[in-house]
């Protein structure tokens, strides 16, 4: 991993984790308040799994450590309340995690996966932004939007959501340039996650996955990363993940920093391109 001067440290800050009452959005919302996170805010639609699991973090952090909010992200009026209701409660936000997301191997749900892993994207990145942007009397801050492998290797068989995560990229790398962060003093940083143990991977899913290469993912179940290892690697992009910066978290593996690798490869094009003129 690049090494930073100056480490972010997620302690004493409050959070907004999306898609955060199960999975990976849960396992950090832990992992954060057990870092010493002032607070942190997650939004889903499944109300049971948030309800017990602010009940479980308000038992061991304390009360009001944690704050669910059911919130479908996708509904933009629903995420601005959402937003409302942090700045209400906790009176400022340092970081927010765009972590909600849907994978389906049946296709007809196109619309869903556009509007809930990329447009409900770009509306939270704004919003935070809104929020957080030093130049509109925020305190700076982080924000990490969470694409897959499947931006930076396409699938026939998941077109779809493939298209969304590498939406997700180009629309993080593209929005933070160094002017933005000079005004706002937000960070943003992308973390493209490989197959991770959880339930957006049903078996229809990780039968489509990775067909493209040798064998599928559902016959090497061992190989998806366990949910602690994706929370590692996010949380390390957080403290220490540069404004622009793209990163593979996968394999139970550290956090790798491949920005460079993704802005060469997008030179390599636009010289290819110019050429052709």
């Amino acid at each position: 991993m690049a090494e930073r001067s100056d480490v972010w440290s997620v302690e004493d800050k409050v959070f907004l984790v999306t898609g955060g009452a199960a999975g990976v959005g849960a396992g950090l919302v832990r992992r954060l308040l057990f870092h010493n996170a002032s607070h942190v805010a997650f939004l889903d639609v499944s109300e049971r799994e948030g309800a017990a699991l602010e009940a479980e973090l308000s038992t061991k952090f304390g009360a009001l450590k944690a704050k669910f909010i059911k919130c479908d992200i996708a509904d933009p009026t629903q995420l601005a309340t959402a937003y409302n209701q942090v700045l209400d409660k906790y009176h400022r936000l340092d970081a927010v995690v765009n972590n909600a997301a849907v994978l389906s191997a049946d296709e007809s749900s196109y619309k869903k996966m556009v509007d809930i892993n990329f447009i409900a994207t770009v509306t939270s990145t704004y919003k935070a932004l809104d929020i957080m942007a030093a130049d509109k009397g925020g305190n700076g801050g982080c924000i990490v939007n969470i694409s897959s492998l499947l931006a930076l290797k396409p699938s026939a068989r998941l077109p779809v959501y493939a298209a969304t995560k590498a939406a997700v990229l180009q629309f993080s790398n593209n929005i933070a340039t160094d002017e933005l962060y000079s005004n706002t003093q937000v960070r943003i940083a992308t973390v493209c996650l490989g197959p991770t143990d959880t339930a957006i991977l049903n078996r229809r899913s990780l039968e489509n996955f990775d067909k493209d290469g040798a064998q599928g993912i559902s016959s090497r179940v061992p190989e998806r990363q366990k949910v602690e290892s994706a929370v590692s690697g996010i949380l390390d992009v957080i403290s220490s993940g540069e404004n622009g910066s793209t990163w593979i978290v996968a394999d139970n593996k550290p956090a790798v920093d491949i920005t460079e690798n993704v802005r060469k490869g997008f030179r390599y094009l636009t010289e290819n391109v110019a050429e052709l003129h």
